[in-house]
């Protein structure tokens, strides 16, 4: 890609460098925010927050490469949508347009305490229980099938195109 950008410059070939990684640094933003926003409309959460859990660490002239990075723990599966009757047990629906799947570990049905969250037993016993969680969002950004993998060529595509948007900048 450098030297197809500094055959575009000519003359002012060793701006090339500048132009690509300006270039990157709006992909990386555009990108961040079509990662969310994809995320958002594949999952059922609640309060996204996907777009503040990602960080960019722009590209340079002398390294020409942005990252967005996403790190967090596992959500609460309260955050997205449940259910908890008492006599049929707690319900959850993850991913958009797959319905309420009802949450049995074995035989155990599990069911709403008395703070929201949602439990489950992992024996007959009374104890011990275990508050029930769902996939981290970097886990879910970085799905290939439902996310990522959508969102990539949008990603390929604006970064020839903002490339070019640079050039002819610079050009005039």
């Amino acid at each position: 890609m450098l030297e197809e950008v500094q055959a575009k410059l000519g003359e002012m070939s060793r701006k090339a460098p500048t132009v690509i990684s300006r270039a990157l640094n709006k992909v990386a933003v555009t990108a961040r925010v079509d990662l969310a926003n994809k995320a958002q409309a594949t999952y059922t959460v609640k309060s996204g927050g996907f777009k503040k859990d990602m960080t960019i660490r722009k590209a340079s002239a002398g390294r020409l490469e942005a990252v967005i990075h996403s790190q967090g723990k596992p959500l609460s599966i309260t955050k997205f949508h449940t259910t908890a009757p008492k006599k049929t047990g707690a319900k959850a629906n993850i991913i958009k347009g797959s319905g309420l799947k009802q949450l049995i570990y074995g035989n155990i049905k599990a069911f709403k305490g008395p703070n929201g969250q949602i439990y489950q037993r992992r024996s007959t016993a009374r104890l011990p229980i275990k508050k029930l969680s769902s996939n981290s969002i970097p886990k879910m950004i970085g799905n290939e099938e439902k996310v990522y993998g959508v969102v990539k060529p949008s990603i390929d595509r604006n970064l020839q195109h903002y490339v070019e948007q640079q050039i002819e900048l610079l050009t005039k």
